[in-house]
């Protein structure tokens, strides 16, 4: 694919499948994903698709096989797979998943944050309080997990 083309084609993607669904908000949830994107500050195009669609498996209902049939790289599948919590799959399992891959690392990250930002919520129940908690834990995690392979790779140049 020519340059740009691979977002466009994820973005309308992401944008169809996402097409009446809606944040914990009220918002459109195609919102998320595109602002996960932006939060990345990169020219990366194959980061960006992973961010735009690093939710379309988990909640869109499209397997990480048909997106390889749409014509998106093995970086791009890979990532969005590493991405998605599959029924079944215990959160330690998840975690480890997420771990293995650096552009699963970066994205979700962001992902965490703009899902922790309390201001998107129409009110605050005891269960939202929760589930900032449990998502705090895995950002510091993938930080820290983020840290120590950034201070691995320096070390053995």
């Amino acid at each position: 694919m020519k340059r740009g083309e691979m977002l466009s084609k994820m973005i309308s993607l992401a944008t169809e499948l996402h097409a009446g669904q809606f944040d914990k908000g009220g918002r459109p949830y195609i919102l998320h994903p595109l602002t996960v994107m932006h939060r990345l500050r990169t020219d990366d195009e194959e980061l960006q698709c992973i961010a735009v669609g690093h939710d379309l498996v988990e909640d869109a209902g499209i397997g990480p096989e048909n997106l390889r049939v749409l014509g998106f790289s093995d970086r791009v599948v890979h990532g969005i797979a590493c991405l998605t919590k599959f029924a079944g799959q215990s959160e330690e399992s998840y975690r480890a998943t997420v771990k293995s891959n650096p552009d699963a690392v970066r994205v979700k990250i962001e992902d965490l944050r703009h899902n922790s930002d309390i201001r998107r919520l129409k009110g605050v129940r005891p269960k939202d309080v929760a589930r900032m908690v449990r998502y705090h834990e895995f950002y510091l995690d993938l930080v820290a997990h983020r840290e120590s392979q950034r201070i691995c790779t320096e070390g053995s140049k």
